[in-house]
């Protein structure tokens, strides 16, 4: 790392243990990263007017740039106020918008509490009949075992009966008709009904001598063995239907705790799937679902942005002012408005950044061939590409990117020129034509190329602030930041003065 290195470990620290020497190596470098952390993140209020050593404060002196920005501004009670007022607003749209989906979950949740239907009664009731249906499989198992003594197949249907009635318990306590502890006491029921019927025809088919009272103890006792025969039979059903059960009855009883939280599996194919709740769990539905639904609260967000763009404008002059940076925005009294010749440049931006991105493609898809080895190569070579034009765009938002000195082409042209093998036939044509459309933005991307990793850390800011309804709230701020960091640049291109138009290219925001 440039800068500040991490200091060698001695060999005597921890006592010379390898344990306490690979316990303090992993303290220190944690203590010496975080310490790099903290240093960019506090150099703004540290040190005025040069970059912080090293790549890692670098990047996190760019991460937290805009906030001490803000800060400095916000101090501030007439600007504190109206920017207070503008993003209140802002993000209370937003809310609006978003609430929609809330409400449809909610409506969803209430669904699931309502009293029951005629649809819910029907399904209870055939869950019983069925139930009730293997309970007489079973009596009449139990009365033929009983009639013909302990013949083994006998005592086989006993138990295929038996395993029947808690399989059609389990099954109506999983599908929701009964509830868990519902289905194992109509189940234990059942078997007390069917062993009890069964007993009754069996002392109906007793010899009358039997009957008549010679033994009358031994009756007496063989009763009591079987009626706790008959009790055990029931507690080993309702034992076993609800431990069969048990997650299902954990869901009920966590449903007044709030629904649980799972992931669906995906099906093939797009899915947009919302989230839904059954049984107490929270599915989150389809990444596609998120997708669009964030989609399209960010088209939404840059409507509203694009209303009250002029409100921006006033509190990034009164930022720029408040840090000692020239102010590259006008005095204006902000309204709502639509600004048609701003949307038009944006969106002109927007598809050059789209053109340049895509003039890239083939470049990576042949720099994927020798890494097809490693798993989402071109998934993770474009996003590298993409988030290089975030960098460069990023810088731009200030109107001084555009006039910064440009002493070489861009890396990526010099890269390509310097591998003979790429010379050739349309390849040759190829990199002319990727050059000639990096040319509109040269200026940009050598302010970058000078500072990668400030850019890089303000880029991440910008990425993330991007989310709704986050960008109501960074947005004024990041033009700012970005003139701030070309202050500092080792070659610092000439500040606009009031007054003078901005540059042809100019980004603005």
């Amino acid at each position: 790392m440039k800068g500040k290195d991490f200091k060698p470990l001695q060999e005597d620290e921890d006592g010379g243990t390898p344990g306490g020497q690979g316990g303090s190596r992993g303290r220190n470098f944690a203590s010496e990263l975080w310490g790099e952390v903290r240093g960019g993140a506090e150099h703004f209020q540290s040190t005025k007017g040069q970059l912080p050593q090293g790549r890692i404060r670098q990047f996190f002196y760019g991460v937290a740039l805009p906030f001490h920005i803000a800060r400095v501004t916000l101090a501030s009670p007439a600007v504190r106020a109206t920017y207070v007022k503008v993003t209140a607003l802002q993000t209370a749209f937003l809310l609006a918008i978003a609430a929609g989906w809330a409400f449809n979950q909610f409506d969803a949740q209430e669904h699931r509490k309502r009293p029951e239907t005629s649809e819910t009664r029907a399904a209870r009731e055939r869950a019983q009949a069925r139930i009730e249906a293997r309970a007489k499989e079973l009596e009449a198992a139990m009365k033929a075992r009983k009639g013909q003594g302990s013949d083994k197949e006998d005592a086989a249907a006993v138990k295929a009966a038996l395993s029947a009635l808690i399989h059609e318990a389990v099954n109506s306590g999983k599908q929701g008709e009964l509830p868990p502890d519902e289905a194992a006491a109509v189940a234990g029921d059942a078997a007390d009904e069917a062993a009890a019927a069964a007993e009754e025809a069996a002392e109906e088919q007793r010899p009358s001598a039997e009957k008549a009272a010679a033994a009358a103890n031994e009756d007496e006792q063989a009763t009591d063995e079987e009626d706790a025969e008959s009790d055990s039979l029931s507690a080993a059903i309702r034992t076993e239907v609800e431990q069969a059960l048990r997650d299902v009855a954990d869901i009920s009883e966590e449903e007044a705790k709030g629904p649980r939280i799972q992931k669906e599996r995906q099906k093939k194919g797009f899915n947009i799937d919302a989230p839904v709740v059954r049984d107490g769990v929270f599915f989150l539905g389809s990444w596609e679902f998120w997708a669009l639904f964030f989609g399209s609260l960010s088209a939404a967000q840059w409507i509203i942005v694009a209303l009250s763009r002029d409100y921006h404008t006033t509190i990034s002059r009164e930022a720029s002012l408040a840090t000692g940076v020239p102010p590259e925005d006008p005095d204006i009294t902000p309204r709502v408005r639509l600004n048609v010749p701003w949307m038009r440049a944006k969106l002109q931006r927007r598809w050059r950044a789209f053109l340049l991105f895509v003039m890239g493609v083939p470049a990576l898809l042949l720099l994927c061939v020798p890494l097809f080895w490693i798993p989402n190569s071109f998934t993770l070579v474009s996003s590298l590409w993409g988030f290089w034009w975030l960098l460069v765009f990023t810088a731009a938002k200030s109107d001084r990117a555009w006039v910064a000195p440009v002493t070489r082409p861009p890396w990526f042209v010099r890269i390509w020129s310097a591998l003979p093998f790429l010379q050739g036939g349309p390849l040759r044509g190829y990199v002319s034509r990727l050059a000639h459309r990096a040319e509109a933005v040269a200026a940009p991307i050598a302010t970058v190329e000078r500072q990668p990793w400030v850019f890089a850390g303000l880029a991440f800011t910008r990425f993330v602030g991007s989310i709704p309804p986050f960008r109501c709230f960074t947005r004024p701020f990041i033009p700012v930041a970005s003139a701030h960091l070309i202050g500092l640049d080792p070659v610092q291109p000439p500040a606009r003065k009031s007054g003078e138009p901005p540059p042809p290219h100019g980004a603005g925001d």
